[in-house]
């Protein structure tokens, strides 16, 4: 049996849905699962079927459809990194979806959405985003495990786009109410305002810019943040939060809003306004046991081999 994983994300980009879909080809592999890995070309990019189209994000399914079906023979599964990329598979192959955010919180279109829930397994990752489904599914655990233990230290650390909804703003204040530097890994539109925002508050911030996965600075920190904040409408809320997980798979405690499933790869939710939660000496191995208890290579393997998981 061959794996077919679809994705319009995959490395040399980072973050997001091209890390998951990078770390879940490593676990099934490590596994022993034979993977094909499905990506539109991109300078840099190896290891991967290169899907070639134009339009991706209106007619990603058409073109998915050309050119994975001919590689899928029986027995085979297809797993899609997100739902509009099966839409085309359904019934001509064994297909898995799994959801991360937006394409739920803020889907570009729905249709075709009801069918995928028909005939898909479905994985979301979170709960929160289990609950939007309305449909039989089962929460994918993350392929993060522990990872090598980070040197702590006081500084508060974000790792986010810089853009309005990342709460990377509620980060710098958090971190001028407890006196402590932060470190902030990104970039985006709203970086010139963020540094204003910390030179006015006399914080101590460091704004590397964006940065490669292996660069992430995560020697030195208190906690890791991510407080992110929906759309006025309410719409568009984060879906999990990988880069929580990620740091306390390196022993860092983690500060996440109470938004979306933020709380569920969080060790500590906070609403806007309050103070730093008090992280006792035991929080590294806290922070581990977090991670190890609910995800892990192993643990995302096995619910996308389970018959009928969803």
């Amino acid at each position: 049996m061959t794996w077919h994983l679809v994705t319009t994300d995959f490395p040399p980009r980072e973050g997001g849905i091209a890390t998951w879909a990078a770390d879940t080809a490593a676990a099934l592999r490590a596994a022993g699962e034979e993977v094909a890995v499905y990506a539109p070309r991109r300078l840099g990019s190896t290891g991967v079927v290169p899907l070639w189209g134009r339009a991706w994000a209106r007619w990603a399914h058409a073109w998915v459809a050309l050119q994975v079906l001919p590689r899928v023979r029986t027995g085979d599964r297809v797993l899609c990194a997100t739902w509009p990329l099966a839409t085309s598979l359904l019934g001509r192959a064994d297909v898995s979806v799994v959801f991360h955010g937006s394409d739920l919180t803020r889907p570009p279109l729905t249709a075709g959405l009801d069918g995928v829930k028909q005939r898909a397994r479905l994985f979301p990752v979170s709960q929160f985003l289990g609950g939007l489904l309305q449909a039989p599914h089962r929460v994918l655990p993350a392929p993060i495990g522990p990872e090598a233990r980070a040197k702590r230290g006081d500084a508060l650390l974000a790792i986010a786009r810089l853009g309005p909804l990342k709460g990377v703003d509620r980060a710098i204040r958090l971190a001028a109410t407890s006196g402590r530097p932060i470190t902030v890994v990104g970039d985006g539109p709203a970086r010139p305002d963020l540094e204003a925002l910390a030179a006015t508050l006399g914080v101590r911030a460091t704004f590397t810019g964006r940065l490669p996965r292996a660069a992430i600075p995560w020697d030195g920190h208190h906690a890791a943040l991510l407080l992110s904040r929906p759309d006025p409408d309410g719409t568009g809320a984060e879906g999990l939060g990988l880069v929580l997980l990620e740091a306390a798979a390196r022993g860092i405690p983690t500060i996440g809003s109470r938004t979306g499933g933020i709380p569920e790869a969080a060790m500590h939710a906070i609403d806007d306004g309050d103070p730093l939660p008090e992280l006792g000496v035991s929080s590294g191995d806290d922070a581990v046991q977090f991670v190890t208890a609910r995800h892990g290579p192993e643990r995302t393997v096995g619910a996308l081999r389970e018959p009928g998981a969803a």
